[in-house]
């Protein structure tokens, strides 16, 4: 027997049925039916060998198959019941489960079954019902194929009893008719799914087998050997082709599959801009794909004062493997990588010519992880063509990288370095950013008796300044200020309308204007302060004295206050259009007794995903009631409402009327002439209570010259505060006259104007602000520190 006809041994996966495997079915059955000694020894090999050719996980994966024939009565000899004229459907070989009166099966009279096609008559007669929509079922040619796809709850299947009891999935057939006149079918019932490309192929498989029938059937057995040694040429190109072209489809394969592969990292590692991230996820999606053991990659990165330095991260083995190893150096080995030049891939890196040279190792050092399969790429910036780094990757066992391995690092290693100046750039543009928007925040300055916390916090993306601010300004008399403001949009045009605008507040609140006069001037400032197109700001000062809160609001979200009980509610809402749009601004006032505390704050910190304001701020509300008095708790409060990642730049104000070391006391005065005397016997009395004594004759000064220039100049009543905390000593008169005193040049006889001299020599400072219903006189007197 010639190697040609021996029957092929091989299995297949039938869901993968491909071209080079119906070549080679086809061949095979047909061997095997030529080599049997007759029909009936060719049908049980050919029904054997598709029972066993087809297999998966679970061993065969055809539990029932079928060659079945047409016949007439007349070669049915030893039948009993079976006439001469008659056709019958005959069961010629089978595995697996069968009955006794499926061997001989009589068929319908000639006319009804010669009007069906033969494979539809055949299959019908079977237990199966083909329709037009199993594909076809016979040509010119006698050959066909049916494939009933799902065989559960199939119309097409009649037994399906057969089917749940051998877990049935997909029937599939292929016949003809032999040139005797006889049809053929074989049937197969499959556990698993049988495509529709796969059903396809089989039209050729009932080609071969039909040629291999021939060898008993009638004919020339010349024509029989031509046809046949025609066929085996034929087979063999056609497999050799088919080979060929399964050959370039999996390459072909191979290279979207390559593809897709790079462009799913690449996505995911550019889309990244967090570089201890990004590396980490770059490091474990190339070991993966290269199959290395464990892969490292070193990068590097530039400091605050430009001086680079390398970094590494690893993947597959923990850091501590390499910990106790310095960084590679550029030898031999390292050097075509960290230079750039190019991959190195070698199948044992300790017989490459280049290993063992350099000193103090002469290799690996000890304790290092084995490695024999080497791979390295470098990492090249497609901007700058700058070496960014490296990956390196090994193998305890020679010979694992390919060079599909090889592509899948460089492809990798190319998305990296995109990637890695991507967010080495927005690294440095964030840091700028940051910077420059810290350097723009004030430091808050010592404000006795509150409490007063302060965060700013960068959007969470994005890499430009924002135009978000606070403030706190010490004014006279111990009171303070406080600012919170928004200019629409990011940038450093958003930057630099802020810092012009925090800047003009600053010194409207430095000329101890009141809040809406504050917001006035501002807001005139921006209508002529270019890109300046929507402001907001709430303006806020505290007076200790009466513990006040007045505030003045420029279309700014509102403040939320919670009174000592706990209680909280909001303050500011609708009380002006924002800066450069309204020119004018309400102002209230609200007690700020010891234990309130006030929240100011900008919409990063409560606009919510899906944008509703409203619910932020109730949000802020209800959190602020809870909040603990510790360092960490406005941290935590930021977390909470944001989820970690606010998109917008977050400030926050955060006060407390805490009213320790501080001390009050007013005194109304009329305008009688003992007012003086009793401005001076009120300051002596409550600054020998404060332990102030030291400084009664400086303050009784003051307080009665303060005194006698408001009834003298107004024919009034007025009002004597003194107020002292920790650093100053505060003393100011109120009264109803609106014209602003000032200091005025005394001849030596002059008995006048003196007063405001003598205010002005003993005090640290004097100044007069307006108010409602007047004006407030007032001097400060610092005083010394305690050591």
């Amino acid at each position: 027997m010639s190697p040609d006809r021996v029957p092929d041994a091989r299995t297949y996966d039938i869901t993968r049925f491909g071209l080079s495997d119906m070549v080679r079915t086809a061949a095979d059955l047909r061997r095997l039916a030529e080599l049997a000694v007759d029909f009936t020894a060719a049908s049980r090999a050919v029904v054997k060998r598709l029972h066993e050719c087809f297999t998966d996980a679970r061993g065969p994966v055809l539990p029932l198959v079928r060659l079945l024939t047409i016949r007439g009565g007349a070669e049915l000899t030893g039948h009993p019941g079976v006439l001469a004229g008659a056709r019958y459907l005959v069961l010629e070989a089978a595995v697996g489960a069968y009955s006794d009166d499926e061997r001989v099966r009589g068929l319908p009279p000639a006319d009804e079954f010669d009007s069906m096609p033969i494979m539809a008559a055949m299959t019908r007669e079977f237990g199966l019902t083909p329709g037009d929509t199993l594909g076809g079922h016979g040509d010119a040619d006698g050959y066909g194929v049916f494939h009933v796809p799902v065989a559960a709850g199939s119309g097409f299947v009649r037994d399906q009893a057969l089917v749940a009891e051998h877990g049935i999935a997909s029937v599939l057939g292929f016949g003809g008719v032999l040139p005797g006149g006889t049809p053929f079918a074989v049937v197969l019932y499959s556990r698993v799914p049988v495509p529709a490309g796969t059903a396809e192929q089989f039209k050729a498989v009932a080609i071969g087998l039909r040629v291999g029938l021939l060898a008993h059937g009638a004919g020339l057995p010349a024509e029989r050997d031509a046809l046949r040694q025609h066929l085996t040429v034929l087979e063999k190109a056609s497999r050799d082709q088919a080979t060929a072209l399964e050959e370039a489809v999996e390459q072909w394969r191979a290279a979207a599959d390559l593809v897709d592969s790079l462009q799913v990292v690449g996505r995911r590692l550019t889309a990244q801009l967090d570089i201890d991230a990004m590396v980490q996820d770059a490091t474990d999606a190339a070991t993966k794909a290269t199959g290395a053991s464990f892969g490292a990659f070193f990068y590097n990165l530039i400091d605050s004062y430009g001086e680079s330095y390398t970094l590494f991260t690893l993947s597959g083995v923990p850091r501590s493997a390499f910990e106790k190893f310095p960084m590679p150096r550029n030898t031999k080995v390292f050097a075509p990588t960290f230079k750039g030049i190019g991959t190195t891939r070698s199948p044992d890196i300790t017989n490459d010519s280049r290993y063992g040279h350099n000193p103090p190792y002469h290799g690996m050092p000890e304790g290092h992880l084995p490695v024999c399969s080497y791979l390295a790429v470098p990492v090249i910036s497609p901007s700058s063509g700058e070496v960014l780094g490296g990956f390196f990757f090994g193998h305890p066992e020679p010979g694992q990288f390919t060079e599909r391995h090889e592509q899948l690092a460089e492809g990798i290693a190319g998305y990296s370095a995109i990637a890695l100046d991507n967010a080495r750039l927005f690294a440095r543009q964030r840091t700028m950013a940051t910077e420059l928007a810290r350097s723009m925040l004030p430091t808050i300055p010592q404000t006795p008796g509150l409490r007063v916390s302060s965060r700013y916090l960068p959007a969470a993306t994005g890499a430009e300044v924002g135009g978000d601010w606070f403030d706190v300004v010490s004014l006279p008399v111990g009171r303070t200020a406080f600012v919170i403001g928004d200019v629409a949009g990011r940038g450093v045009s958003a930057a630099a309308v802020m810092g012009q605008i925090r800047t003009a507040v600053r010194s409207y609140a430095l000329l101890d204007l009141p809040p809406s006069e504050v917001l006035r001037n501002s807001s005139e400032l921006a209508m002529a302060t270019p890109d300046a197109d929507f402001i907001t700001c709430l303006y806020a000062v505290h007076d200790p004295t009466d513990n006040t809160l007045t505030f003045s609001s420029a279309g700014h979200l509102p403040a939320v206050y919670v009174s000592p009980d706990g209680t909280p509610s909001l303050i500011g809402q609708m009380m002006g259009m924002p800066l450069g749009v309204g020119t004018t601004f309400a102002q209230q006032q609200i007690e700020f007794p010891v234990g309130a505390r006030l929240v100011l704050y900008t919409d990063g910190l409560v606009e919510t995903r899906n944008g509703y304001l409203n619910d932020g701020i109730e949000s802020l509300a209800s959190a602020i009631r809870e909040l603990p008095e510790d360092e960490n708790a406005l941290d935590e409060l930021i977390t909470q409402l944001t989820a970690g990642a606010h998109t917008d730049d977050v400030a926050l104000l955060y006060v407390r009327n805490e009213g320790n070391n501080r001390h009050f006391a007013t005194l109304t005065l009329t305008t009688g002439t003992d007012a003086a005397a009793r401005a001076r016997d009120f300051t002596s009395r409550h600054l020998e209570a404060w332990g102030l004594s030291a400084l009664t004759d400086r303050a009784v000064t003051i307080a009665s010259e303060l005194v006698t220039n408001a009834i003298v100049h107004t024919g009034q009543p007025a009002v004597l505060r003194l107020h002292a905390d920790t650093t100053r000593l505060s003393i100011d008169v109120s009264d109803y006259g609106s014209t602003r005193p000032r200091t005025l040049p005394a001849a030596l006889e002059d008995e006048h104007h003196r007063g405001l001299h003598i205010v002005e020599s003993f005090a640290s400072r004097w100044g007069t602000r307006a108010t409602h219903d007047g004006k407030v006189v007032w001097a400060e007197i610092i005083l010394p520190r305690k050591h």
